[in-house]
């Protein structure tokens, strides 16, 4: 039996690369080992010291993360923020609305995002740094739906079709808790008050842009606020712990909302928005506590100390 040369060959030619893969393979896992590692040691002084004592501009702040109770958060320092729309924003919000809908004219008058007024926290908090995934979830979605369509079985998506009670007890279950408004605002705009997470311009290419399904988290480079948050204009619209009510005029310390309501509050623009009014750090969105849906998920918060 003949014994084909190019096997022979296969192997000689492979043999010297050995030693690279080698390499390369321990090279990866040194760079994961650190980017873990990382992860779980302590906060530098000056960065607790700057978190509590707070921070005037976005700028002062570099993106810390850690892994905290098994999940991997963002610090927001403390400081203030104007919460709502101005009245700049507010128009140039209707007047993109009234162009994208054209001769129907806008039909939403953004009323609720006013007044702005000042937002100030004393302490900082933790905040996700992705959106709750389905991997993290536990489950692709709810028990009984079977889709048909073989794109909705991705983990890495952050997970829909949860209700706020739902989201609520998850991030509890996790040591963790819902977000308040006010805290997922300032983790998206922080105190230059900007209109988007990455700044008061738009640029479609800079989100989810009506594509019929979310993306992997973290897959966006452009995504990302302040603090280190991704996904906060994109992906899902996400719960937050607040009942619906109007805005108080004056200045606030670590608001919490209404103490009762109809209507839960949800931040942020998702995969099914169509339009930049959608993706603005100050606009609310309103459901049903029960309401769940494919364009709604959540990340979770928790306190700093």
């Amino acid at each position: 039996m003949r014994t084909d040369p190019r096997a022979r060959n296969w192997g000689a030619t492979l043999r010297p690369l050995v030693p690279l893969i080698i390499l390369a393979a321990a090279g990866l896992l040194a760079w994961w080992g650190y980017a873990y590692l990382s992860q779980l040691l302590p906060l530098p002084p000056a960065v607790e010291r700057l978190a509590a004592d707070g921070v005037e501009s976005n700028g002062e702040w570099q993106p810390t993360t850690r892994s905290v109770g098994g999940r991997r958060m963002a610090l927001v320092p403390a400081g203030c923020f104007v919460m709502g729309a101005s009245q700049t924003q507010l128009e140039e919000a209707r007047d993109r609305c009234d162009r994208f809908h054209g001769m129907f004219g806008c039909p939403f008058d953004f009323s609720d995002e006013q007044p702005a007024h000042q937002v100030c926290f004393d302490k900082a908090y933790w905040i996700d740094v992705y959106e709750v995934t389905n991997w993290a979830y536990g489950s692709l979605y709810p028990a009984g739906m079977v889709p048909t369509d073989p794109l909705y079985v991705q983990y890495l998506w952050p997970r829909g079709t949860v209700n706020w009670e739902e989201a609520d007890t998850y991030c509890r279950r996790h040591g963790a808790r819902l977000p308040t408004e006010a805290e997922w605002e300032y983790a998206a705009r922080g105190p230059d008050n900007l209109i988007y997470p990455w700044g008061n311009s738009f640029d479609p290419s800079e989100v989810d842009w009506y594509s019929g399904h979310p993306y992997q988290v973290g897959s966006k480079e452009n995504w990302v606020s302040w603090v280190g948050a991704h996904d906060l204009a994109a992906g899902m619209a996400e719960w937050v712990s607040d009942w619906y009510g109007a805005y108080s005029p004056g200045g606030q310390a670590d608001p919490g909302g209404p103490g009762e309501g109809e209507l839960r509050v949800a931040r942020g623009g998702h995969w099914f928005s169509r339009a930049a009014f959608h993706w603005r750090t100050s606009a609310r969105a309103t459901y049903d506590p029960g309401y769940a849906s494919s364009t709604v998920g959540f990340r979770c918060a928790r306190d700093f100390r």
